[in-house]
C-alpha cells in the first residue's frame, strides 16, 4: 500500500481477513511521516471558534467563573447572530505545511490527495452521531473550474455519507484572493437545495476544507436556521 500523500510504500502487517480477501474496504492510508507534518490544533482556546487566546491573569480569573472564552471576533460573531448556538472545531492548524497541501489538492487539482485525512474523517461519526453531514457546495462555475469539491471528495474517501442541503447559485472570487474586510462584507451565497421538511428538527454538520473569517460558514448556518434544525454545528480540516 502506498501512502495516498506522498505515494511511497507504507509497509504494515496484514489481518487474517485482508490475506484471505473477505475484509471491508480498507481507507486510504498517509503515512507516518506525512502525518507528523500537520500540527493538530489545541482543543483549548475560544469557544466559538477554537481559535488559541492568550489569557492575561485577570482574564484566566474570569475563565474560570465563567467557563466559556470568546475570541473577539466570536463576540462580534454572537451580536450578528444572536439566535444561533455556534460551535466550530477543526482538525489541524493551518500553517505553512497545510496551506501547500491545500494549495496543491485544492487550487493544482490534485484529487489524488483526497484521502490523505481519511482516518481524522472518520472521527466525526464518533463525535457527531446522528447528524446529517452537509459539505460546502461549489458555484457551478468553480465546480468546472477544478473538476471537483475539494470537501465532498475528502468524505467521499472516508466512507463518510453526506447529503448537499445547500446550493451555491452565486459565483464569487475564491476566498483566498479576497481581503479579510472583503470576506466579511461578502452576500449570502447560498440557497437551500432541499424542501424544508428534510432539515426540520434535525442535528446538521456544515463541512468545509479551511475556517478563515467564518463568514462561509456563518452564512450557510444562517440560510438553514430558515428550516429550524435541531442544532446546527460546523467543523473544517484546519483552522
Amino acid at each position: 500500500m502506498r501512502c495516498c500523500c506522498c505515494s511511497k510504500d507504507i509497509i504494515q502487517n496484514l489481518t487474517f481477513s485482508e490475506i484471505i480477501g473477505v475484509s471491508k474496504y480498507r481507507l486510504p492510508q498517509t503515512c507516518s511521516v506525512c502525518r507528523a507534518q500537520f500540527h493538530l490544533l489545541e482543543a483549548k482556546g475560544c469557544a466559538g471558534c477554537q481559535k488559541p487566546i492568550n489569557l492575561k491573569y485577570e482574564e484566566t480569573k474570569k475563565k474560570a467563573r465563567t467557563s466559556f472564552v470568546y475570541c473577539n471576533d466570536c463576540q462580534e460573531w454572537k451580536k450578528k447572530y444572536p439566535a444561533y448556538d455556534f460551535q466550530h472545531r477543526a482538525f489541524f492548524t493551518y500553517d505553512e505545511k497545510m496551506q501547500a497541501w491545500i494549495n496543491r489538492y485544492k487550487f493544482m487539482g490534485d484529487i489524488r490527495l483526497a484521502g490523505t485525512f481519511a482516518y481524522k474523517w472518520t472521527q466525526i461519526k464518533k463525535d457527531y452521531p446522528a447528524y446529517i453531514y452537509c459539505p460546502i457546495p461549489l458555484s457551478e462555475k468553480r465546480w468546472l473550474e477544478r473538476g471537483f469539491n475539494q470537501v465532498s471528495e475528502m468524505l467521499k474517501a472516508a466512507k463518510i455519507p453526506f447529503q448537499m442541503l445547500l446550493k451555491r447559485e452565486q459565483h464569487l472570487l475564491a476566498q483566498e484572493k479576497n481581503t479579510r474586510k472583503e470576506r466579511l462584507e461578502m452576500p449570502q451565497p447560498f440557497e437551500l437545495a432541499v424542501p424544508l421538511s428534510k432539515i426540520q428538527h434535525k442535528k446538521i454538520l456544515i463541512i468545509d476544507d479551511v475556517y478563515t473569517t467564518g463568514q462561509t460558514l456563518f452564512h450557510a448556518a444562517d440560510c438553514l436556521q430558515n428550516a429550524q434544525p435541531k442544532i446546527i454545528r460546523t467543523i473544517s480540516l484546519a483552522r
